[in-house]
């Protein structure tokens, strides 16, 4: 779920409950005795400027081989090498007698993974699957996690069952058949680029956007703030921290020191104003730049995003829990960030 808003003002800090039950928190209020707000049309920005290298493409198609690549199994006989992964039975000895943990049998292992202790995967590369009795001499490091085998001369006597090898297939058309409707590597190349190009522009929209944003909100100055809308967010902070104080089972103070850099009450209450007066003029620019420029939105669009938000597990609770408004509050002031935001840029001037 986005958190263009809440999120960004509360560095990740969960609000607990919702203030009313209107779509719009800030309904009734002239906001121009609240906000004095700069000119919003017109605000100076860069250029957006795209462009695909040919490094990208190449990333593109290797993930696409990556992810095409499949394991193969080996035939008996056949020597393995690092970036395989072996199925071994083994036994180790210390002193010539085996110890507590150090025999398994039908063990997987990828040779080069480091999961075993210096020299065990390196001294089966070259070995050959079905081959028995491979004698390891090898030593535990001095900080090994068991004390008794701490620098310990150890014996592994190996056998190797099975093992497989990871086969990437080839870049040809043939591949790139497999994974769409393209007749040759050009024509998927071409649509590699503009996969990558489309999605760079939309960062890069999106980048332009916030930085408008940033811009038009440092030239509005707060003249006063709803009381009762800052009330409620400093008290739906602090639910929060006794929620999510309670959930880790830590002590509030412990939990106000460690997530807020804070050790008294009235040192949090001034940090608790702070975020909620910075969201609070954050909602009410939106609010107001939408009412004066008679920037709304759709039925169709208010469905559409309830409906992405419940796809991702979200419910009416769930959203009252995560941003501190009624699942229509929500909807509401998160389609007038996207309105808003697109309207700025619209009026911006390109330089």
């Amino acid at each position: 779920m986005k958190k263009i808003i809440c999120t960004s003002i509360i560095i990740g800090m969960l609000v607990l409950t919702a203030c009313g039950s209107d779509v719009n928190l800030y309904e009734g209020l002239n906001l121009s005795d609240y906000l004095k707000v700069g000119e919003y049309k017109g605000v100076k920005a860069e250029k957006i400027e795209v462009k695909v290298e040919k490094s990208e493409i190449g990333d593109a198609i290797v993930e696409a081989l990556k992810a095409a690549t499949k394991d193969v199994d080996l035939s008996k006989g056949d020597e393995v090498k690092k970036g395989d992964t072996v199925n071994i039975d083994y036994v180790g000895k210390v002193d010539g007698k085996k110890f507590e943990g150090g025999s398994a049998e039908g063990q997987e292992l990828l040779l080069g993974s480091g999961t075993y202790i210096n020299g065990f995967e390196e001294g089966l590369v070259g070995h050959k699957v079905g081959e028995q009795n491979i004698e390891l001499a090898l030593a535990f490091p001095p900080d090994y996690d068991k004390e008794e085998l701490q620098g310990k001369d150890v014996i592994f006597t190996v056998k190797i069952n099975a093992a497989t090898r990871p086969e990437e297939p080839e870049y040809n058309d043939a591949f790139v058949k497999t994974l769409g409707d393209y007749k040759n590597t050009e024509e998927y190349e071409k649509a590699v680029e503009k996969q990558i190009y489309k999605a760079k522009k939309e960062e890069a929209e999106q980048n332009q956007k916030t930085e408008i944003w940033s811009q038009v909100l440092a030239d509005t100055e707060v003249k006063q703030y709803p009381k009762e809308v800052v009330k409620h967010y400093m008290e739906s902070f602090d639910q929060q921290i006794d929620y999510y104080a309670d959930q880790q089972g830590v002590d509030r103070k412990d939990f106000i020191a460690k997530y807020y850099g804070v050790s008294t009450e009235k040192e949090l209450k001034k940090q608790l104003k702070d975020y909620a007066q910075t969201l609070v003029k954050q909602e009410m620019l939106l609010e107001y730049i939408a009412e004066k420029e008679e920037i709304s939105y759709t039925d169709e669009e208010v469905e559409k995003l309830k409906k992405d938000i419940e796809s991702q597990g979200y419910d009416n609770k769930t959203v009252e829990i995560e941003t501190g408004r009624t699942m229509d509050q929500y909807v509401h002031i998160e389609l007038l960030y996207e309105k808003v935001l697109d309207f700025l840029q619209e009026n911006a001037k390109m330089h």
